[in-house]
């Protein structure tokens, strides 16, 4: 330490003790301490990154990527739809699946806007999903870049992006409206409705073509430009067994996956937790969930999660609920596809806009897709095919896709059974739950709920007789398949 040096901490360490009356001893731990905290780098805007990773972005600035201004509405945009993915999508549909009713997404809902591969996921995913939204814009309203850490907050920003463009393109249609009714009567350029809507972004310029449009952040800072392939997809495209998806990306795009941490970043504090007043509102499950949430770092391309996977233990000692994934990505597909018919027949049909609780959905359409998390799928159907008094079953409708030899698949069928009751657990080696049912002869069996595409209580047509299992054996698509496009066989759509 040089002479300068140390005479400016004598001086600091006199100063402190005249300030705080504290003796010799303690002055000099405690300047000695605020040296050490000085010494410290200075937090930058790439902090989000590892050290390794973050060591190639030194000497860039964020505004090569984005104006103040434009980091400001993109954070206020993030927030804002974080928010309302707490207030609505997290709360109203509870752990269930989703059933969008609405071919266009609202303006307050964020989970239309999210790919359709998460609706089957229950309340907990859509709490971190709603929390990786805020955390996003956590970042940017901090002065920090907004590093996505993994999928999840990859979508996010993807989302507040395309929506702060929606409300930019939205004020100049405004302005450029004669008839639009201006905030008090005044009339306001698309700068200024902006600055009307979101008062904490001041005065912006809109005279550069490529304002708010956030090309160069996207560009720079997503994580897997991929993931845009999973929109508008009910092809099963997220599953690692997909031909098709597995060659463009090499990873396990599920929606459960979706908040593994990338390894060039950082993980987010798992200790951040909830609104306080969303916590409270949170069904027991979605609670316990998101208590041993995991955090991991550095996740690699995963091999697919199968029915031989084994389920470790709960916190309580008893064996986790085996697996209700799709068995392969073909039932994944079905499952998103009948999901959607039934919002399409809500919407078309029975003029319901949104649905209000799946309650509403099984009364009203009498189908159902078990959720991907399997003590909701459990629950589910428990709820819809509750065990009645001995000797005597449920009959319901299953629309199954039976088991098939390895490469091959039989498209799934509507079958008339009785469901006599629904086990946790499988007798046989992998842990898989399944419903014992009784068919048209008398006979017993089982039928995985990995196999299972959606339920139906009876209905009155002539589709689905107490009938043998029959179905003609197809095989798996391959890539060359999808390379290859072919028109739509009417028979492997569901009714």
């Amino acid at each position: 330490m040089s002479k300068n040096s140390t005479r400016a901490r004598d001086r600091a360490v006199r100063v402190y003790m005249a300030e705080h009356g504290v003796p010799l001893s303690e002055a000099r731990r405690a300047v000695l301490a605020d040296a050490r905290e000085a010494e410290q780098p200075v937090a930058g805007p790439w902090d989000g990154f590892t050290p390794t990773e973050r060591r190639r972005w030194e000497g860039r600035k964020l505004s090569d990527l984005a104006t103040r201004q434009e980091l400001r509405l993109l954070g206020e945009v993030a927030a804002e739809l974080g928010s309302c993915m707490y207030a609505l999508d997290v709360l109203r549909w509870g752990d269930e699946p989703v059933v969008l009713c609405d071919p266009d997404a609202p303006d307050d809902h964020v989970v239309p806007r999210l790919p359709r591969c998460s609706d089957r996921q229950d309340q907990a995913w859509r709490a971190r999903m709603a929390r990786a939204f805020c955390d996003i814009a956590d970042d940017l309203l901090s002065g920090k870049a907004p590093i996505a850490r993994c999928h999840a907050e990859d979508l996010a920003l993807m989302v507040a992006a395309h929506k702060a463009r929606e409300l930019v393109q939205q004020a100049k249609d405004l302005a450029g409206d004669p008839h639009s009714v201006d905030p008090g009567g005044q009339p306001l350029d698309a700068a200024g409705h902006l600055a009307h809507w979101f008062p904490g972004l001041g005065r912006v310029s809109l005279r550069r073509t490529d304002a708010f449009t956030y090309h160069d952040l996207e560009e720079a800072l997503l994580g897997e430009a991929e993931v845009y392939l999973l929109w508008d997809d009910d092809q099963g495209f997220e599953c690692p067994d997909h031909p098709l998806g597995w060659s463009v990306m090499h990873e396990d795009m599920r929606a459960e996956r979706w908040f593994d941490t990338f390894a060039t970043t950082v993980p987010r504090d798992p200790e951040r937790g909830f609104p306080a007043d969303v916590w409270p509102q949170l069904t027991d499950h979605a609670r316990r969930s998101l208590q041993h949430e995991p955090v991991w770092l550095g996740a690699e391309a995963q091999q697919p999660d199968t029915p031989q996977a084994a389920t470790g233990p709960r916190p309580g000692g008893a064996p986790s609920p085996g697996t209700v994934l799709a068995a392969n990505f073909m039932v994944a597909a079905w499952r998103q596809q009948v999901l959607t018919l039934i919002g399409e027949t809500m919407y078309e049909q029975h003029r319901v806009w949104p649905a209000e609780s799946p309650e509403q959905v099984w009364n009203l359409d009498g189908r159902a897709v078990l959720s991907d998390v399997p003590a909701i799928a459990l629950a589910q159907a428990r709820r819809l095919m509750p065990d009645t008094e001995a000797g005597r079953g449920q009959v319901m409708e299953i629309y199954w896709a039976r088991p098939a030899p390895a490469g091959h698949y039989y498209p799934p069928l509507w079958f008339r059974v009785d469901v006599w009751k629904i086990e946790e657990h499988s007798s046989g080696p992998h842990d898989v739950p399944w419903m014992r049912v009784r068919w048209a002869d008398g006979s017993l069996s089982g039928i995985a709920f990995t196999d299972v595409v959606a339920i139906r209580r009876p209905c009155a047509q002539d589709l689905s007789p107490w009938a043998p299992v029959t179905g003609e054996l197809k095989p798996m698509p391959t890539l060359a398949d999808f390379r290859r496009p072919e028109a739509d066989d009417p028979d492997d759509l569901p009714d």
